[in-house]
């Protein structure tokens, strides 16, 4: 699919099966189910949006970020807008862009993949970061950056702007509910992450999220992978457990969970690898036995109901 230029006038249109019934509503390539112009005001306070907006799709986005687009892509990326705006005040430029990914997933993970935990927070989307010259949101299916020359200052009248393309992406949603399967006491801030596709070198381990932890070293991680049955989570963990042929120690552990293995690994230290109905979870680097079950046997205790409404229990299915 060609590039999209969408102009003034095109830009104002509502574009998308999701805004029907809307004036000058338009198809370009394939559906987008937002308002890009909505998206991206024309004016927001001193900053004044240019004439034009770029759109980029899956077939094209390497030409805007040659080198990152694969990642964008494993993410679920659907398309992008992006545009200028300058202040009528300083003449400064910024580079405004929405990320549109498949679903609210994507585009947490994607903005976690980008942002340092280190920026400082800002009230924007579910959550947001700004560094020197960067701010970075996400809400909803969107990951939005807008993005200064180096040392422009303006922080504050650039938090004005994302506000006003937020309001326009309209509600913002929540966090995955996966990040509250984690718990919370010893969990370095931030640092749970959405991996869609390969975990821990693995094909079969997609739609994880992971979670580092304090202790000795460099801590410990601790992973949760979904699959569709429980046959197919026992499956994957009996490759896992084959993976890791060369570790040391390898034993079979009946519990937590449905039970697992554990072994030491010269690169991840202690792992502690069982299933929990239809998903595995996985301790790696823990300080010690103690440690890893403790850390697999909390998540478990989180993790949602079986069919059915019963809780999960700790020690079985």
């Amino acid at each position: 699919m060609r590039r999209l230029t969408v102009g003034l006038v095109v830009s104002a249109f509502f574009l998308g099966a999701g805004l029907s019934g809307e004036p000058g509503q338009r198809t370009l390539g394939r559906t987008i189910p937002y308002s890009v112009g909505r998206a991206l005001p024309d004016r927001a306070g001193e900053w004044a949006r240019a004439a034009q907006i770029q759109m980029f799709n899956p077939g094209d986005l390497w030409e805007y970020i040659d080198g990152a687009a694969e990642q964008f892509l494993t993410y679920g990326f659907q398309d992008l807008a992006t545009t200028k705006y300058t202040s009528d005040q300083t003449r400064t430029v910024v580079v405004a862009e929405v990320y549109r990914m498949e679903d609210a997933r994507g585009a947490f993970g994607i903005y976690r993949q980008e942002v340092s935990p280190k920026a400082r927070p800002v009230a924007l989307g579910v959550e947001g970061r700004a560094s020197s010259n960067t701010i970075r949101f996400w809400l909803a299916e969107f990951y939005v950056k807008l993005t200064l020359p180096p040392g422009g200052g303006r922080q504050r009248e650039l938090e004005a702007l994302g506000a006003a393309i937020a309001k326009g992406l309209g509600a913002p949603g929540t966090m995955p509910d996966e990040v509250r399967w984690f718990p919370a006491a010893g969990q370095i801030p931030d640092s749970v992450k959405y991996i869609p596709a390969d975990a821990l070198g693995q094909a079969s381990f997609t739609h994880a999220f992971e979670a580092k932890y304090e202790g000795p070293g460099d801590g410990s991680t601790a992973v949760i992978v979904p699959f569709e049955s429980d046959a197919a989570a026992a499956a994957a963990l009996t490759r896992y457990e084959t993976f890791l042929a060369r570790a040391k120690g390898k034993a079979k552990v009946a519990a937590p969970g449905d039970g697992g293995f554990s072994a030491t690994d010269s690169f991840q230290g202690l792992i502690l690898a069982v299933r929990a109905g239809s998903r595995l979870v996985i301790s790696l680097g823990a300080a010690d036995d103690r440690a890893a079950g403790s850390i697999v046997a909390e998540i478990i205790k989180r993790l949602p109901a079986k069919p059915g409404g019963q809780p999960r229990k700790e020690g079985g299915s």
